[in-house]
């Protein structure tokens, strides 16, 4: 299953992705930039729950999840209770003043389904957003740290073992 995931130490916090996601859902941002304290930035988006707590309590069943795993809200049969946005652990889902439903990521379905990685992933400057499945995130993740530790071991080596000559 594929997902979106963040390399916080790339993000910037510029707001690209919101920008395209906008752009994407007529000018409507599915997901957004938390700001703690105006220094530390937190990008939020649904995490796509394997065990939505949106998806359980909405009471017309407009929360479901697609074959592919993500959970979107279907908007013609949305009653804009609420429910969702208090059980979700992350606050996503939002009351859209536009359309007077409950928005929330939808990881860019129709896009995935024709071949594409969803508009954030795309637009991200620094390519703290990632796009794939969670082996292929992990195995990433695993080299670059391998990276790290050989730079720092071979700094290191040379610091404490200088050549004499």
């Amino acid at each position: 299953m594929k997902r979106v995931y963040l390399i916080p130490n790339r993000c910037l916090g510029c707001e690209e992705c919101i920008e395209a996601c906008a752009k994407e859902h007529d000018w409507e941002a599915r997901n957004y930039v938390l700001w703690i304290d105006m220094v530390y930035q937190v990008q939020l988006r649904c995490a796509h729950c394997e065990n939505a707590p949106c998806m359980l309590v909405c009471p017309v069943d407009a929360i479901k999840k697609t074959e592919e795993g993500i959970v979107t809200i279907d908007e013609a049969v949305c009653i804009a209770c609420g429910n969702c946005a208090l059980v979700c652990p992350f606050g996503i889902p939002r009351f859209s003043a536009n359309t007077k439903k409950m928005i929330k990521c939808d990881q860019c379905i129709d896009r995935q389904r024709e071949g594409e990685e969803p508009v954030c992933v795309r637009n991200c400057p620094t390519m703290a957003l990632q796009f794939g499945e969670i082996e292929e995130y992990e195995e990433e993740k695993r080299k670059r740290t391998a990276r790290r530790v050989l730079q720092a071991g071979t700094y290191l080596r040379d610091i404490l073992m200088p050549q004499e000559g």
